[in-house]
């Protein structure tokens, strides 16, 4: 049984569920916290006891998780945002200091020392560890619950009554905060404490009351003097309107400058001092392009170029715990692949592949403390969510650093050596001179096959690769562990970190996908012009709301490999909805969404090529329009005059006569092109010759006459 952070124990007689929050080098005790009990202290627990447990079915092992874990980071509000990060840069450094913050004796002194340092009492620290520990020990703990809470929508009037805790003596200054102070405040922030001279606050509040708050003394004009109290904002009120409004990175490179800022005061994601090394306490992350060509698996005629191999490696073993093989990249769709990965079921994932493995031959399942990048996918916003969502902590390589992940680099260079390059369509630099067979027609591999032969050589590397270089530590020599990746790692876990943990595959999945906004519809949720819909969505109505109201953005995670799904947050309960394609838009099923978006632009362009034709021929028509209204108007020339009235009037009269030309001349073009005695209107035409007036008639008869001439 393996038993790591975030795996949740339960006694399976009371029921009592207990969640992992840390596991001692070796192994031999950790800590756990008792989900179903008030007291906020965690218990240490003996493995060794737990084992036996388990062994006979006292104790469950159970993945853990919350709704703030699968949560992704564009769900949350700004306000939401702004009050997570407030709450863990003021208790990051308490709840990494493990595994004091579990030892009730040194916990105590380790939150005295937080609440000096913000200003709050130790006591309100208890709450802030309960709502970590119960949350998997991640980020997004701190979320507010602003759902719940009341006021929602509510404006609060601050126009007759200072807001806020009264002051316990008459006469000290504090007012009612307008527009005009915050206005104050900004000038004075801007003017005094963003400039390299390093003003104080203090001293920024007084050149604030210097300059606004502040009269020519009645008696002595050279000197100045205080606003009544009641008109002076007090120090307290414009160092919450500071905390509130300030702009931390502005705020440190205006006052240090930019090259001080990039050194000393930068974003830095990772932790050099992660803890006791050991199997997770390091996982690092890179990709290539395999040196090897391959064909489609649909016409295996048709080149596909090389494949984009990426790998996850734990840093303390060199066991490979991720992989992927694709098309994308290098690019985040590639990392995410690896990533997601990392924390998959591996007998199930070869299993896709025809490939039947013990689980003791990959039994890497986790994520670790720390994840080491490259500076290109992993500072991305999309990495955002593996801290915020998983508390992975992200190591970049600065630029020129590549010894920083020399493990990984190794581990590509063996591959590409020893494997790749006995492939059909390998890449042979020898054979590009003139005249020279062309390997890339050699190509015989798909990317399924080729994937199939990666995780055969994953699965060689974890289990039987002797690795010649690796430097054993004192207490590897003294029990003489072999330098094999899958002997370090069981050996690792036994006697080093509990750096690993567990969190369920769908969750990691969703923390590993872009995040992007969709907006309701009438037509459906559009996402880069596709359309989708969900049972949600049909349920409350939402379409029908958008139709008769205006549309509206919602949060979505969505896989770029195939967009046949998007997943959609509930921003109550922080949960998510899938959402399917619609069926009139089921031609972009199982498609990516680069092919999605090429086939709207290529749509685009031929109805961009299709509007000249379309204008050229609407220019013809209305050429040919005018000429025949020029001809007409010339036709009316010459004729002999008539008046307004008099050609109104006849209006009727010359419309009988112009349906009987008509048909007359209708009538006989029949007559001269069919058979009159098979002519089914005939008794229709011998009625209406009757009804024909006298002059008519001898149209009529003229006009047949002139025919039988012709």
């Amino acid at each position: 049984m393996e038993i790591c952070v975030n795996k949740m124990i339960t006694d399976v007689e009371t029921g009592t569920q207990c969640l992992v929050l840390w596991v001692a080098p070796g192994n031999e005790y950790g800590y756990w916290y008792d989900l179903n009990s008030r007291s906020r202290k965690p218990i240490r627990f003996e493995m060794r006891a737990v084992v036996e447990g388990e062994n006979h079915n006292l104790y469950e092992v159970s993945p853990y998780s919350t709704p703030t874990l699968g949560t992704a980071d564009d769900t949350f509000t700004e306000k939401e945002r702004i009050h997570r990060d407030r709450v863990w840069n003021m208790i990051q450094s308490a709840v990494e200091n493990e595994p004091d913050i579990y030892d009730g004796r040194k916990r105590s002194s380790i939150l005295k020392k937080v609440a000096e340092e913000n200003d709050i009492k130790p006591n309100n620290l208890y709450a802030l560890l309960d709502r970590y520990w119960r949350s998997g020990k991640t980020k997004n703990a701190f979320i507010p619950d602003f759902a719940k809470r009341g006021g929602k929508g509510k404006s609060r009037k601050t126009g007759e009554k200072k807001i806020g805790r009264p002051s316990l003596n008459t006469g000290t200054m504090g007012k009612v905060i307008t527009d005009s102070d915050r206005k104050n405040f900004a000038a004075a922030i801007k003017k005094y404490y963003l400039s390299q001279k390093k003003i104080s606050l203090k001293a920024t509040y007084e050149r604030l009351l210097q300059d606004f708050y502040t009269v020519q003394s009645e008696e002595n004009p050279e000197k100045l003097k205080l606003l009544a109290p009641q008109e002076v904002p007090s120090f307290r009120q414009f160092q919450y309107w500071h905390s509130k409004s300030r702009d931390v990175v502005n705020e440190q490179k205006k006052r240090s400058g930019e090259r001080a800022f990039e050194l000393n005061s930068r974003r830095v994601l990772g932790k050099s001092d992660f803890g006791l090394m050991g199997p997770g306490a390091q996982f690092q992350i890179d990709a290539t392009v395999g040196d090897v060509y391959l064909v489609s698996q649909f016409d295996r005629s048709n080149l596909i170029g090389r494949p984009v191999i990426y790998f996850v490696i734990d840093a303390f073993s060199r066991m490979v715990t991720g992989m992927s093989v694709g098309l994308e990249g290098p690019s985040w769709a590639g990392a995410m692949m690896a990533i997601a990965n990392m924390a998959a079921d591996k007998v199930t994932y070869c299993k896709q592949y025809d490939i039947e493995i013990k689980e003791s031959e990959w039994p890497c399942h986790h994520i670790p403390s720390a994840l080491l990048g490259d500076r290109g996918e992993m500072e991305s916003k999309n990495a955002d969510n593996l801290v915020n969502m998983l508390g992975i902590r992200i190591v970049n390589a600065p630029p020129y650093r590549a010894d920083l992940k020399g493990i990984i680099e190794q581990h590509f260079h063996t591959i590409n050596t020893n494997s790749v390059a006995l492939l059909p369509g390998s890449v042979k630099p020898d054979m590009s001179k003139r005249g020279g067979h062309d390997y890339r027609l050699d190509a015989a591999l798909d990317i399924r096959q080729f994937t199939q032969i990666i995780i055969k050589c994953v699965l060689y590397y974890n289990n039987h690769h002797y690795m010649e270089y690796f430097e054993k530590s004192e207490a590897m020599m003294r029990d003489q562990v072999k330098a094999i990746p899958i002997q370090l790692w069981h050996w690792g876990i036994r006697h080093c970190s509990g750096a690993l943990r567990s969190y369920p595959e769908e969750l990691v999945r969703l923390a590993v996908m872009p995040t992007a906004k969709a907006t309701v519809t009438g037509k459906g949720i559009r996402f880069k012009g596709v359309f989708y819909s969900s049972d949600r969505a049909i349920r409350e109505s939402w379409f029908e709301k958008a139709r008769s109201g205006k549309s509206w953005q919602v949060s979505i995670s969505y896989d770029p490999r195939d967009m046949t799904n998007v997943y959609i947050w509930n921003q109550g309960d922080k949960s998510y909805d899938v959402c399917s394609l619609l069926d009139w838009n089921g031609k972009n099923a199982g498609k990516c969404l680069d092919e999605i978006v090429y086939e709207q632009r290529k749509e685009k362009l031929l109805s961009q090529q299709l509007k000249v034709s379309e204008t050229e021929a609407k220019v013809n028509l209305n050429a040919e329009i005018d000429s025949i209204v020029s001809q007409a108007k010339n036709m009316g020339k010459g004729l002999p005059s008539k008046s307004k009235k008099e050609r109104i009037s006849q209006i009727k009269e010359n419309r009988r006569q112009e349906r009987e030309s008509m048909r007359m001349t209708e009538s006989s073009v029949m007559m001269d092109t069919g058979n009159p005695a098979e002519d089914p209107q005939d008794h229709h035409q011998a009625a209406a010759e009757e009804e024909m007036s006298p002059t008519l008639r001898m149209i009529k008869r003229k006009l047949e006459e002139r025919l039988r001439d012709e």
